[in-house]
């Protein structure tokens, strides 16, 4: 029996295929047919190499069609990306909107499990409607491969490389390794946390710094006034301001990013980049909760990015009067010489969800079965951020 000869638009279809090249299914599942000019175009954005090409060349007409049409493509997948990549200036406006902490109970669509049941396996299937232009998780986790990002080599003590997104990928839930699903939340959250946490101890040397001068200029003396403020401390009482003025370790961070969010599944976390559900009480902005109680008024904030949400989580448990024990015990820590322990500060974050005593046994198992105390101790490598979708 001779063997089958396959036309050059074959070639392209059965190399998309074995790639598993996600902007081609998506297309084949909508039933479009593409030529052989856009399927070499979304092999090129995919960085895989494009089969020879054996038929005879397409006419002038054809190719003028089919440049045009991938042209347009092109320009709105780089479009879609600029819209995401957003800047950093537009985080403060978020954080003004988180009042208080979420409550666990009322989040729409999650069911608490027993204390003795095992949690670490625990996604959220809500359905992400955000649309192929956002990066699907199997290309993000080819990417970190690509850039060598790897949390093994974390883990044994090499910086965390400066990958900053904007968003979440779409398609956490559809990876066939819930390894996988966990590793790739853990390393995009990772390097926002350390981020703010670097930006945080560089707050304190300088408050650190002031607080011994005897006498200061205007624009020390403003600085430390936007401090005092920032941090809900009176102005002149640098012990309480050091005491608030302090970082979240990561493996309390991810944690509790993992929990809320459902390992970055939940609607919320795909909505709003809302991986803590921060509540406001603000009328022309957040997630209205599914099943919030016909009384109630709170929303889940929404933020433009997720790195605003760590933001705002990180000013909520150091300046909520909720959370004083925990930031008192950080500063026992400090003053004891020993690391800040996530571990032993979640035991003081009973009151940041109406299941209380749970909450803490759930964040606890988290960080246990998921080893999160290893990047306690990692640090930022200090290079040109890279911004991502």
């Amino acid at each position: 029996m001779s063997k089958r000869k396959y036309s050059y638009l074959e070639h392209l279809i059965l190399t998309a295929k074995k790639y598993e090249v996600e902007e081609f299914l998506y297309y084949e599942r909508k039933g479009r047919k593409l030529t052989s000019k856009q399927i070499e175009l979304i092999l090129l954005r995919n960085n895989i190499k494009i089969p020879q090409d054996e038929t005879p060349k397409l006419s002038k007409e054809e190719i003028r069609k089919d440049s045009y049409i991938s042209l347009l493509q092109a320009g709105a997948l780089v479009s879609t990306i600029f819209a995401f990549v957003l800047l950093p200036g537009q985080i403060q406006k978020n954080t003004a909107l988180v009042k208080s902490t979420y409550s666990q109970k009322e989040m729409a669509s999650i069911q608490i499990e027993k204390p003795e049941e095992n949690i670490k396996d625990r996604f959220f299937e809500e359905k992400d409607t955000r649309g192929f232009n956002t990066p699907h998780a199997r290309s993000v986790l080819a990417l970190f491969n690509e850039l060598k990002y790897d949390l093994k080599d974390i883990r044994a003590g090499k910086p965390v490389k400066p990958v900053f997104f904007t968003q979440l990928p779409r398609g956490i839930n559809e990876l066939e390794s819930i390894k996988n699903r966990k590793k790739i939340f853990i390393q995009i959250v990772l390097p926002l946390v350390l981020s703010e946490n670097q930006q945080i101890l560089s707050e304190r040397k300088k408050i650190k710094y002031l607080s011994k001068l005897k006498k200061i200029n205007k624009a020390e003396k403003k600085w430390l006034e936007l401090k005092f403020k920032y941090y809900k401390a009176k102005y002149g009482d640098f012990d309480l301001l050091l005491e608030r003025a302090d970082i979240i370790p990561p493996s309390l961070a991810i944690a509790q990013a993992a929990y809320e969010s459902g390992w970055g599944t939940s609607r919320f976390a795909l909505e709003g980049n809302s991986l803590f559900g921060q509540r406001t009480w603000s009328a022309t902005a957040g997630i209205v909760p599914l099943d919030r109680d016909q009384n109630k008024t709170f929303k889940v904030t929404k933020f433009d990015i997720i790195r605003a949400s760590v933001k705002a989580y990180k000013k909520n448990l150091n300046t909520h009067k909720s959370y004083e024990s925990l930031r008192q015990q950080r500063s026992k820590m400090r003053n004891e010489s020993s690391d800040v322990s996530g571990l032993e500060l979640s035991r003081h974050l009973d009151k940041y969800s109406e299941i209380k005593e749970k909450y803490v046994f759930y964040l606890q198992k988290i960080i246990e079965q998921n080893s999160l105390t290893d990047f306690d101790k990692s640090i930022l490598l200090p290079t040109k951020k890279l911004n991502l979708a």
